[in-house]
């Protein structure tokens, strides 16, 4: 008995220590570097402009400002203070937040039948953090609206909708991106329709705490043009499906990849109505939750590498929940491989291999996972919680 406790603490010591070897890593690439792949300095002048009444959608539409006027409003104290203070204090932020996720992904999808959970967590972080370090790195918002992806849908999972619709609308006020599985969980679970309504207009008026109250229904129109016009450009750096089919030499017209976003929405959809007729509770909004994170990697046209982050705990998660079936050992270790390939960007030769077509790939080869673990067999009741 006093050994297996020994070895629970290492284990989780051993969990805690990489997640502080990477956090410790990352701030040491920060404080010698501070400006090099670094996008912080697009939310601060963003913030500077928004607090002084002038348009932060004015500079370098492209690439530059590209989120609702919320995001710079929630990010505007991390910019008080020293600038290597601010850059810090933000990265341990959306990783602790980033780290809080992963622990209820571990306690609502694998934490059932688990006779070693700290072994669990600890194969969890090894898998799942890799594919947060550039994210990490860069400081995008991609980190932490990964992380709320995943507390949004274990709330749902436990039927905690009130909590399920706040994570989703904060999700919402830092990227416009949460709109996916904010209308893929509204569609198939009723219960938040009423909750997400509520809590979008909360995050509507939250702007409005500005002192200038008609600047920030101009700042609304001119967010709304700024994205639709990003929507429409393609820029050879992103990293859909597109990137991926381009890669093999296959022609896709913008109107064509336009076209099979409808359809595969559709699709998705689709599967995310049969997981919640054939699965638990918290298997299928954990399904749900992949599919969007899914949907977005290979549909969404402006998929950075560094947005993978929303894929790779699903992914980690998976190859862990098959891990316990013996006959199904081979896709266990496929979806681990997956998911360690999404970090394929932290190593220079590797990534200069595969920059673009490997990610889209590995989400590509996700989508057959979900759709065997949704129509898998089932040889005895699953858990539910009431």
């Amino acid at each position: 008995m006093m050994d297996t406790a020994r070895k629970q603490t290492r284990l989780r010591w051993a969990a805690w220590g990489f997640w502080f070897l990477i956090l410790l890593v990352i701030c040491g690439d920060v404080a010698r570097r501070p400006i090099k792949h670094n996008t912080t300095p697009v939310y601060r002048l963003a913030v500077q402009q928004w607090w002084a009444g002038t348009d932060p959608y004015s500079q370098r539409n492209h690439d530059g400002f590209l989120y609702l006027p919320q995001a710079a409003f929630l990010f505007t104290p991390f910019t008080w203070g020293p600038y290597l203070l601010g850059e810090f204090l933000w990265r341990i932020a959306v990783f602790g937040l980033f780290a809080y996720a992963l622990i209820r992904l571990q306690e609502f999808f694998l934490s059932r039948r688990d006779p070693a959970p700290e072994k669990t967590f600890l194969i969890l972080s090894l898998l799942a953090v890799p594919s947060a370090m550039a994210s990490l790195r860069n400081a995008q918002f991609d980190l932490p609206l990964a992380a709320l992806f995943i507390l949004g849908t274990a709330e749902i999972g436990l039927g905690r909708w009130n909590r399920a619709a706040a994570w989703l609308c904060l999700a919402l006020a830092l990227k416009p991106l949460a709109v996916v599985p904010l209308l893929l969980f509204g569609a198939l679970y009723w219960k938040l329709i009423p909750r997400l309504v509520i809590g979008l207009l909360i995050v509507f008026a939250l702007p409005f705490l500005h002192w200038n109250p008609a600047f920030v229904a101009h700042e609304y129109v001119r967010c709304a043009q700024t994205l639709m016009w990003a929507t429409g450009a393609n820029e050879p750096r992103y990293s859909d499906l597109g990137a991926l089919l381009e890669h093999v030499k296959i022609s896709s017209p913008y109107a064509w990849r336009t076209v099979g976003r409808v359809i595969f929405a559709a699709v998705y959809l689709g599967l995310g109505a049969m997981a919640v007729r054939r699965l638990s509770r918290i298997d299928a909004a954990w399904t749900i939750g992949a599919l969007s994170a899914d949907y977005l990697m290979l549909f969404n046209p402006r998929t950075e590498t560094c947005s993978y982050v929303f894929l790779g705990p699903f992914v980690a998660a998976l190859a862990l929940w098959y891990a316990r079936g013996p006959e199904r050992g081979w896709l266990s270790f496929a979806l681990g491989c997956a998911a360690l390939g999404f970090a394929c960007d932290a190593i220079p030769l590797i990534h200069g291999l595969t920059d673009r077509w490997l990610k889209p790939l590995l989400a590509l080869f996700f989508l057959p996972a979900l759709i065997h673990f949704i129509f898998r067999p089932r040889l005895e009741p699953e858990p539910c919680l009431p």
